[in-house]
């Protein structure tokens, strides 16, 4: 029996940390800004970012994507390593640049996250690689 509550309580410790660790992972990625470094369509070629393009993870479930010259809002949920995006809203003050607009189009194909040290990597029909913003 003694046997038995010991099993129960290492699993229980295991299980615990590993909970805790994702929810550290979603609050390392809700208190940074991410700078996309290239992204890449499914079966396609990376294109590389020419600029600085900034996204944003708010703690009301929106997050904000800076691109060349326009601003965009949209929507997330996130899970244990999963994650929905919902196509953002962007002002049209001008016209963005054709890696801007693939960036945004790309945004609600992806289903799975990833994040390791100052790396976040988003997947789904795709990839979208960002890097902690210094």
């Amino acid at each position: 029996m003694t046997k038995l509550i010991l099993c129960l309580e290492v699993l229980l410790v295991l299980f615990t940390s590993c909970n805790k660790e994702i929810i550290d992972s979603e609050k390392d990625m809700a208190i940074d800004e991410w700078k996309v470094k290239k992204i890449r369509k499914e079966g396609g070629s990376y294109l590389y970012a020419t600029e600085d393009y900034i996204f944003k993870f708010n703690t009301n479930n929106t997050f904000n994507l800076n691109l060349d010259v326009n601003g965009c809002i949209g929507q997330y949920i996130i899970g244990k390593g999963s994650i929905e995006i919902a196509f953002p809203s962007c002002t049209e003050i001008c016209c963005d640049s054709y890696y801007a607009n693939e960036l945004i189009h790309l945004l609600p194909e992806m289903t799975r996250y990833s994040l390791e040290n100052n790396r976040l990597v988003f997947e789904g029909q795709g990839e979208i690689i960002f890097e902690k913003k210094e």
